[in-house]
């Protein structure tokens, strides 16, 4: 291998991982709301057996998926008022 190969081979890896550095946090946020919105989708089916008649639709899970734990909490009163 020549020296401009070698070379170059390096500054494209450094490119590479330097992107992958910068996508690695959006990608933690989205898996993240991602892991939440599964987590509220299963508490929210465990809960209409139990009796509280909370449907399952995009902005249930998008609650969720942003909010975690306070938006599950948010539901549940809209839920009792409502």
């Amino acid at each position: 291998m020549e020296s401009t190969q070698i070379i170059t081979a390096m500054i494209f890896s450094c490119l590479g991982l330097m992107t992958l550095m910068i996508l690695a946090k959006p990608l933690k946020i989205i898996l993240k709301a991602i892991l939440n919105a599964g987590i509220g989708c299963v508490v929210i089916t465990i809960l209409n057996t139990v009796g509280l008649p909370i449907g399952i639709n995009y902005m249930t899970v998008l609650f969720t998926g942003l909010l975690g734990l306070p938006g599950m909490v948010g539901l549940f009163i809209l839920c009792i008022f409502l």
